[in-house]
This record gives C-alpha cells, sequence and structure tokens, in this order.
C-alpha cells in the first residue's frame, strides 16, 4: 500500500509524518454489529455513495471527525465546529455569556457518557455536555499546551497529549504525568486506549503502555516505521507499510470498555469491523485494503490488492483528511471540498461498461447472471457475479437484444429485431426466423417441449422444435397477434393478450378470460408463471390467479406496482416486483393475510435509489427484467444499470435514532430548547423543529410528535422536521416526538420540550369573572329596560283600547240603546190601547219583558266597555253570574271551583277571559245540551289555568280543529288566548262532552305580585 511515510524517518520530520497518522479505536464486537456494516466481499465502487460540498452547507477542510453517542456527526478544523444529523449541516455556536477558546478546532473525541470533548487550534481545551459548554481553565497543568491527542481511559477518564506531555483528568481535577510515570518528556506520536484499558502511546521511536490501574509506563516494544495505532476488537495494533504488529499483553483485564465507541472516532487511517484497512494516504482521494480476516497470530502481513477513489470517481476531493466509520456501519470520509458517505445498500449495482441500457437478464447455473445490454457503440454480453468488481466480456453478437430465454433443454436462447441465437457452448448460432416475419422485436422466449416457443411482436406465436417453425394453433381460439407469454408447469401455458384479456392452453383445450374474471390491468404485458403463483401484469396494475380468478394486489402506496417489468418469486414464497418506482416486495404471510381476509391494502416494501436501485424499471422490453440466480441473488435491470440483492441477508438497521428537539420559534424570536421555555403571553404562532440523528438513510426517518393539552392522539409527520402550532391558548404544554428510522426501529426515548405560556391581561380568570359580571350587569339592565318598554307600550294600548272602547259605548248609548229605548216606549204606547182582553195583550207584554232584560243587558255592556262593570267581585264570580242568567233560559247545572288564592287579573286579561270563557258557556248552555257544567280556577304560583268542562252532546273532531263555518266563536276563543300569550287547548269527542283549558304565564296574568299555593 503506498503510503508517504515509507521509511522510519528521524527528527522532527518523522514526528510530523507519524503523527498524521495516529488514530483512535474504532471497532465494535460482532454481538453488537449492525446489519448495514460495509461487507468486505463488495468492490469499493459497489456500496451506496453520496457527497455533500459547500453548496450543501459542508465545511471544508475537516481536520478531526467523532460520533457522539446521540448520532451526531461532528467535524473540526479551521471555520469551526460543525454537526451534522444527516439532513443539516449546523455550525455550533454556545449561548452567551459562554465562548469557545478558539476558532480553529484541532481535536474531538466523544466520550462514552455523551460528552464531546474539543481540543482548539493553538490552544484550549473544553467539553461540550449537550448544548452546555465548560471551558478548561488555562490556569490548569494543560493550560499552555497545544494539545493534539485526545482518548477516554477506564472510568471515564480523559487523556490529552501535547508534542512532548501527557494529561490525565480524572473527572474533577487535571494532572501532568511525567517522569515519576516512567515519561521522559519526548516526542510523543500518538494516543490510543485498548480494550482492557491499557493506555498506549508513541513516545519517539518507544511503544509505552499504562495498564489499568497503574502508576508507571512500561515498554512494549518500538515505533520505529509505525505509520497508525489501531484498536481491534481491543486489540491495540501497530500499522506498518507492509504489515500489521500486535501490541504486547501488559494486562491480563478482559475486553470491558464499551466497544461502540471505536466506531465514533476519526483518524486518517482505520480498520473497519468488517476487516477493511482504509486510509486517505494514497496518492489521491480515498484507499481501502483488506486485511487476512479474521487476523490471528500477532503478525499480518498487508498484501492485499489496494483499491482507489478520487474525484474522477465521484469523491467529493482528491485530498481525504479524515475517516469515520459511524455506530450503524457507514464509512465517512472528509476531504478539503467536502464529505461522502460510503454504505451498504440493499442493491448492490454490478460493475456494468458505461454508456449501456435496455439490459436482458439470464441466470447461469454457477449463480452468475448473463446480462445483454444495448450500447450507441455495439451491443454487447457480459458476465457477472455478485462481488465482481468488473464485468467480464463474453463473445456475442452485437445485436440489441429484447428478450432471453432457454428452450426445453436449458439451452439459452436471445432475440431481438436483428436476429435470434441460441447458446452452444460458448458461441453464438444463429437461428433463422420463420418466414415472413422480417425484423420483428422479440417479446418472449419460454421452453416447448424440447424446442422454444417465441412471440414475435405483430407476428404471432411461433415454435421451433426439431430444426422447424411452426405457427402455433390454438383450439377454438384465433391465433394472438401479438401476447406475453409464460410457460407453467405440467405443459400448461398463459398468454397476455391486449384490453384485459388472457388466455390458458394446457395442450388440449383454451379457458379464455376477461373482466368479468377481476382483470382490471389494462393490456396485459406481462405474465409470470413462478414456482406456486400465476401472475400479470399491465401498465396500472397487477393481478394474481387465487381461487378461479384473477385478484388486483391493491397495495399500500400509491402506483408501486404500476409499469412492472419483471417479476420473480422466492422459496419462500416472496414476491419481487420490478416496477417504475423500484423494486418492490411482498413478504409470503401479508400476501397470505390478503388473499384470506378483508381487502385491506397489501403491506409491501419499496426499494428506490436511496436503496442502490439503478434509476427506475426498464419498459417491458427487454424481459425478463429480474431473474434469481442459482445462490439465490435476485438480480434488477434498471434504467442505468443492474444491481443484486440477497433476499435472505437481513437489511434491518437495528440501531435506534436518537431524536432531539432543536429550536422553538414565536415570530422573529428564536428560543433554546432544553429548559422549560416561556413564551410572550397572547403568542399566536409556535414554530417547534425537530430531528434525529441517524446517518444510515437520514430521507427515511419518520416522526411522530403530539402537544400534550393539544392533541389527544400522536400526529404522524413523515419525514418532514418541523411543526406549526396557532392560537395556543395560556397554559402548560408538553411537547413529544419520536423517531422511526429507516427500517422501522423506534428511538427508545422520545424528546420533550416544556412550553408555559403566561396569560395576558384578558386571558386570567378574574377578567373573565368581571367580564362574566358585567355582562350579567348589562343583561339584567336590558331586561329592566325592557320591562319598562312593554310596559310603557302596555299602558299605551290600554290607553288606546280604552279610549276606543268609550267612544264605542258612547255611540252604542247615543244610538243604538236610545233608539232601542224609543222602540220600546212606542210599542208600550200602541200596547195601551189594546184591550186587557185582546190575545196578543198578554204575547206582547212578556216581549217587551225581554226588551226590558236585552235593554237593561246593553246597557251594563257598554257600562263595561268604559270600565264602569261592577267590579264587586273577580272574574270567577262574574262568570258565575253570566252561567246563572243562562241557566234561567237553559237546562244546565253550573258548579265552579277555586284552587289557591283568588289574585286579581290584569285588566285586559280579565276582559280576554271574559269574552273568552263567556263564549264557552254560551257553547255549553246552548249548543252542547250539557246536564253539568263545571269551571275550575287555579291560580298557581306560576301560573293560571282555567279548565271548564261539561258533559254534553261533544263535537266531532274536525268541528274541533276547524269551527262552525260561517261562525267565529272557537276561532276568536283561539286568537284571544294567543293575544294573551296563553295556550288554550280545546278536547270533544261525540257523546262525551267538551273540555276547555287554558294555561297562561302567572306574571302575565296577574296584576300584583304572584299567588301562594
Amino acid at each position: 500500500m503506498p503510503i508517504p511515510c515509507r521509511h522510519a524517518l528521524q527528527g522532527h520530520a518523522a514526528i510530523r509524518c507519524r503523527r498524521a497518522f495516529v488514530m483512535l479505536a474504532v471497532w465494535l464486537l460482532g454481538a453488537g454489529m449492525p446489519a448495514w456494516a460495509l461487507d468486505r466481499g463488495l468492490a469499493l465502487s459497489q456500496f451506496h455513495h453520496r457527497s455533500w460540498s459547500a453548496a450543501d452547507g459542508a465545511p471544508m477542510e475537516t481536520w478531526t471527525m467523532a460520533q457522539t453517542p446521540d448520532g451526531l456527526l461532528w467535524m473540526g478544523g479551521p471555520s469551526g465546529l460543525t454537526r451534522f444529523d444527516g439532513v443539516r449541516f449546523e455550525r455550533f455556536r454556545p449561548g452567551p455569556p459562554v465562548a469557545m477558546p478558539g476558532g480553529a478546532v484541532a481535536k474531538v473525541v466523544a466520550m462514552s457518557n455523551g460528552d464531546l470533548w474539543v481540543a482548539f487550534f493553538p490552544r484550549g481545551l473544553a467539553r461540550i455536555r449537550g448544548d452546555a459548554v465548560w471551558q478548561v481553565p488555562t490556569t490548569g497543568p494543560q493550560g499552555a499546551s497545544r494539545i493534539l491527542f485526545l482518548a477516554e481511559g477506564a472510568g471515564g477518564t480523559v487523556w490529552a497529549a501535547s508534542a512532548t506531555e501527557l494529561f490525565r483528568f480524572d473527572g474533577e481535577h487535571w494532572e501532568r504525568l511525567g517522569e515519576a510515570w516512567g515519561l521522559p518528556g519526548r516526542a510523543i506520536d500518538g494516543l490510543v486506549v485498548d480494550g482492557r484499558g491499557t493506555v498506549w502511546l508513541c513516545d519517539d521511536d518507544r511503544l509505552l503502555g499504562l495498564p489499568q490501574g497503574a502508576t508507571r509506563f512500561l515498554e512494549g516494544g518500538d515505533c520505529n516505521g509505525v505509520t497508525s495505532l489501531q484498536v481491534i476488537r481491543g486489540e491495540g495494533w501497530r500499522v506498518y507499510e507492509r504489515d500489521m504488529r500486535r501490541m504486547p499483553a501488559l494486562s491480563q483485564e478482559p475486553v470491558t470498555r464499551d466497544v461502540l465507541l471505536a466506531t465514533r472516532r476519526g483518524s486518517s487511517t482505520i480498520a473497519d469491523r468488517e476487516g477493511n484497512l482504509w486510509t486517505v494516504f494514497c496518492p489521491a482521494g480515498l484507499c481501502r485494503r483488506r486485511l487476512p480476516w479474521p487476523l490471528t497470530g500477532d503478525r499480518v502481513p498487508l498484501t492485499g490488492e489496494v483499491e482507489q477513489m478520487g474525484a474522477p470517481q465521484g469523491l467529493s476531493g482528491d485530498f481525504g483528511m479524515m475517516i469515520l466509520e459511524d455506530a450503524e456501519g457507514s464509512l465517512w470520509v472528509a476531504t478539503k471540498t467536502g464529505l461522502d458517505r460510503f454504505r451498504r445498500a440493499a442493491l448492490v449495482p454490478a460493475a456494468m461498461p458505461r454508456a449501456t441500457s435496455n439490459y436482458a437478464l439470464a441466470a447461469e447455473s454457477d449463480g452468475a447472471v448473463t446480462v445483454s445490454a444495448f450500447s450507441p457503440v455495439a451491443s454487447t454480453q457480459w458476465r457477472l457475479s455478485g462481488n465482481a468488481s468488473e464485468a467480464a466480456k463474453q463473445p456475442a453478437p452485437s445485436a440489441q437484444i429484447t428478450a432471453m430465454g432457454r428452450d426445453g433443454k436449458g439451452t439459452l436462447w436471445m432475440g431481438g429485431p436483428d436476429g435470434l441465437w441460441r447458446r452452444d457452448g460458448t458461441r453464438w448460432e444463429e437461428v433463422v426466423r420463420p418466414p415472413g416475419v422480417g425484423e420483428r422485436w422479440i417479446n418472449g422466449i419460454v421452453p416447448y417441449g424440447t424446442g422454444v416457443l417465441v412471440a414475435f411482436r405483430r407476428s404471432g406465436l411461433q415454435s421451433w422444435e426439431n430444426g422447424r417453425w411452426q405457427p402455433l394453433s390454438l383450439p377454438g381460439q384465433p391465433a394472438p397477434d401479438e401476447a406475453s407469454m409464460a410457460a407453467a408447469g405440467g405443459g400448461t401455458f398463459w398468454f397476455g393478450l391486449k384490453e384485459n384479456r388472457v388466455l390458458r392452453w394446457d395442450g388440449r383445450a383454451v379457458t379464455a378470460f376477461g373482466p368479468a374474471d377481476g382483470i382490471d390491468v389494462g393490456d396485459v404485458l406481462l405474465v409470470h408463471a413462478g414456482r406456486t403463483q400465476v401472475l400479470i401484469a399491465g401498465d396500472r396494475s397487477v393481478a394474481l390467479w387465487h381461487g378461479g380468478r384473477f385478484v388486483t394486489l391493491d397495495v399500500d402506496g400509491e402506483d408501486l406496482l404500476a409499469g412492472v417489468s419483471g417479476i420473480a418469486e422466492t422459496a419462500n414464497g416472496d414476491l419481487w416486483f420490478n416496477a417504475r418506482k423500484g423494486a418492490v416486495h411482498v413478504r409470503a404471510e401479508d400476501l397470505r393475510r390478503f388473499l384470506d381476509g378483508p381487502r385491506h391494502p397489501l403491506r409491501c416494501t419499496l426499494l428506490d435509489a436511496v436503496d442502490g436501485y439503478p434509476g427506475s424499471a426498464t419498459s417491458f422490453w427487454p424481459q425478463p427484467s429480474v431473474v434469481e440466480g442459482a445462490d439465490g441473488r435476485l438480480w434488477f435491470a434498471g434504467t442505468t444499470g443492474v444491481s443484486w440483492l440477497d433476499p435472505l441477508q437481513p437489511r434491518g438497521n437495528s440501531v435506534p435514532p436518537v431524536v432531539r428537539i432543536t429550536g422553538v420559534r414565536v415570530g422573529a424570536v428564536e428560543y433554546a430548547p432544553g429548559h422549560a421555555v416561556e413564551l410572550p403571553r397572547s403568542a399566536d404562532m409556535m414554530e417547534l423543529r425537530f430531528s434525529a440523528a441517524s446517518l444510515a438513510v437520514p430521507e427515511r426517518v419518520r416522526f411522530r410528535y403530539r402537544l400534550d393539552g393539544v392533541d389527544s392522539r400522536w400526529r404522524d409527520a413523515g419525514s418532514r422536521r418541523e411543526t406549526v402550532y396557532n392560537s395556543l391558548s395560556p397554559g402548560s404544554y408538553r411537547f413529544r416526538v419520536v423517531a422511526i428510522n429507516n427500517d422501522g426501529v423506534a428511538a427508545r426515548e422520545e424528546a420533550v420540550q416544556d412550553i408555559v405560556i403566561p396569560a395576558a391581561f384578558h386571558q386570567t380568570w378574574w377578567f373573565r369573572a368581571l367580564c362574566a359580571a358585567a355582562a350579567a350587569v348589562a343583561v339584567w339592565a336590558l331586561h329592566r329596560l325592557r320591562l319598562r318598554q312593554a310596559a310603557r307600550q302596555a299602558r299605551e294600548t290600554m290607553r288606546t283600547r280604552m279610549a276606543e272602547r268609550e267612544r264605542i259605548a258612547r255611540e252604542l248609548h247615543d244610538t243604538l240603546l236610545q233608539g232601542v229605548q224609543g222602540l220600546i216606549l212606542r210599542f208600550e204606547s200602541h200596547l195601551a190601547r189594546l184591550p186587557a182582553s185582546h190575545p196578543v195583550r198578554a204575547a206582547m207584554d212578556a216581549d217587551l219583558a225581554m226588551a226590558d232584560e236585552v235593554l237593561d243587558d246593553s246597557r251594563r255592556r257598554v257600562m263595561a266597555l268604559r270600565g264602569a262593570a261592577e267590579r264587586n267581585g273577580g272574574l270567577p264570580r262574574e262568570l258565575e253570574d253570566i252561567a246563572a242568567q243562562l241557566a234561567r233560559d237553559y237546562d244546565g247545572e253550573f258548579h265552579l271551583e277555586l284552587r289557591g288564592r283568588e289574585r286579581a287579573l290584569r285588566p285586559e286579561v280579565r276582559d280576554e277571559l271574559r269574552l273568552l270563557f263567556g263564549e264557552a258557556l254560551l257553547n255549553a248552555f246552548r249548543h252542547a245540551q250539557a246536564a253539568r257544567i263545571t269551571m275550575t280556577w287555579h291560580f298557581g304560583r306560576w301560573r293560571l289555568r282555567v279548565a271548564l268542562r261539561d258533559d254534553g252532546a261533544g263535537m266531532p273532531a274536525e268541528l274541533v280543529a276547524n269551527g262552525r263555518p260561517g261562525h267565529l266563536g272557537l276561532a276568536s276563543m283561539r286568537e284571544r288566548a294567543a293575544g294573551l300569550g296563553a295556550t288554550l287547548k280545546i278536547a270533544s269527542a261525540i257523546g262525551k262532552g267538551t273540555a276547555v283549558r287554558l294555561s297562561m304565564r302567572a306574571s302575565r296574568a296577574y296584576g300584583e305580585g304572584r299567588a301562594v299555593e
């Protein structure tokens, strides 16, 4: 491996060179290894690679990197300290009055308790805990030194080294270690702590070690020519140009330190958990060498091939600065001009040549695949295997291939518009097309007997067997002009046609299926007969043959199964689709649940560009676009290349994200999260921001949140990292947020932010009480005002009514009564002339007596209109007198009942009730022919109730409801009751008498006070 420090240099030149190679512990025990570690079997170009530049906010010229247990990636350099959560770069600035010791950051190291120790250039040391910064006093032993190395020792001890001195921090005090510890004060070139707690350093050319609990360093060998110090599975190693040497055992302590720390510390050279040695000290960019794995013995030669990547291959820059492997197994490389990430994606890209497309796939018996691809220069064929770093070119016709398949003997065939070939050993033999077919695309090739069945586009189906072509004829069906097809077991063939039509031919009979059989995919462009399932695909969707009909797969996701050009069914029953959006995975248990139960959406998983999918699925040709290799790998052809995955390899990211709240803002004011935040009074809109450092696939991190006191359930934010609440009432709230990583692993703890909104003056309870009291007073005042207005209006109405009644009384007295009195006098004068024995004389005397009574009654009524009616008794007694007068002329017995203390009625109420019940009495005596009539007055506290009942002939229901035509008696009674605001009910039936009931509020009826029961 080319390394700048090729020889053991002397003096300061050697010190400066070796100092650039020193690293911290970078290993994780296999028991805790995430599934996304960097697979040593893959080539460097097969890792999923992404880079960030200054345009994305990445810092330039990163000198140091570390990852804290909360998942954040920290980068230090001339521009200061920057943290990255996978989505956003954020310059770290402590809040006032704390200030950082300097601008440039020389070294950062993450501790197991979450602390971040930062060494500054030219000097200064600080500890960051959360967002709080503690600046180490410069008056301490290390105050005047430029710290170059930092490491965590046993029990949380912090070790720091300058160019010539070593310091230790025990949690309270700093101490300089000198000759009493076996350190003569020579040049220090490196510092690491292994898994047993032994502190190792290179003191000029010596390797010194301090076992845990010891007080003096011991010599453990030499450091002459060492380029890096490594900790691999808890063991210390020295890396040289041509080999690696294990550090001697100075302690018998077991490996007990948190090995996760090793994955969060950066250096210029590291060994990852899969046994790859990475360095940025190579001719340009990044270099990797596979170590002999597992490491055995005390000396391991470095003889493996070196892979290199620079700016031409997509690295953010040719000058590498720092490397770090994070807790999820991704590798981070900082260059002078950006930041790069390498991770093991679910889909691994195959090393296809550039400027190729339209890939046709065929699986070989040894696990490899044959790929025919179109190229504008020269179409040809390649052989691919899973871990091959390059595609092996194979001799083949230079032609565009639209379909590949095997015949009944297993021979591989391929064809396209330029011809049709079959493979014989390592060479291809062209097969002459059927007569009249011409240069047609080939839609598919499937085994047929010992030969093949070929579907020519717009030229029908042709079978080739024993060297002869024969058009396929189907019994009872016209030969399809164009079809997709699949060969199922037992000699059964399926053919997909246009307009949702499918044919099944078992060699004897043909069965046709259409929309009535559940097909709703459009033109059927792909038919797949797998191990146990038959599926068809069109431009819109996919349908599966189940229970004698086709069932459309209604997946949980929009258009996930649109444009499917390849289908594979694995041995465990899982289905894989090559669709426009990527590779879609449906588990067998989810498919069974979908088919057997209610039609809920079918659960599925999409693997797209984030997972390594090459572009999008090809169109429906070439076919097939997905094949299963003999080793179980699935190969997918996309628009930009070919990728493979192992469906049995776990793809889960088991590292839970650590969620945090990053900001609270109201208007233009920003509040620091953490402690309870008190917002201004009458805060109208509050914005909350949150994040989670899941660095492997940050695009897939999802969030759920709720605000206690507002939300009754959790809200799903998707990948959105902020939310807004409007119009919050005063009070105390608690905002909670949870993050879920790309594989559904939720954060162990939710992030919490307490928020207090003080009540403004108009929002306090006593202000509301005052408002309520004021409103009550206003309502009472309005009520009193309304009562006065109503009383004044009633008095005015009464005065108007009385004036009108007096006018009518005067006119009646001066005209009608005077005229009647004159007529009576004239009749009396005429009667006096008749002899006493005249037969008419007695009758006329009786009539004159009746006329006098009518005249007297009319005078009383006129006097009543003037308000001069006799008021000796109440209205009940007055009505009793009216009943007594009526009883003289009609048969009937009247009874009056009074309940409660009788109260004086309002004048207008008295008059209206007298007229209303006078009409009712007249009806009872005159028309009902009742033998007993009873009137009951109930002077209640809250209501006045009057009831008049008789046992007369009664009335039909229609007469009760509408009255007698031409008569206004019943209608007048109802109108008078409505005018009083009273409720009047008249109940009657033939032969069962009549009951008249009136009810009205006491406040409307009584003239003074309320009655007492």
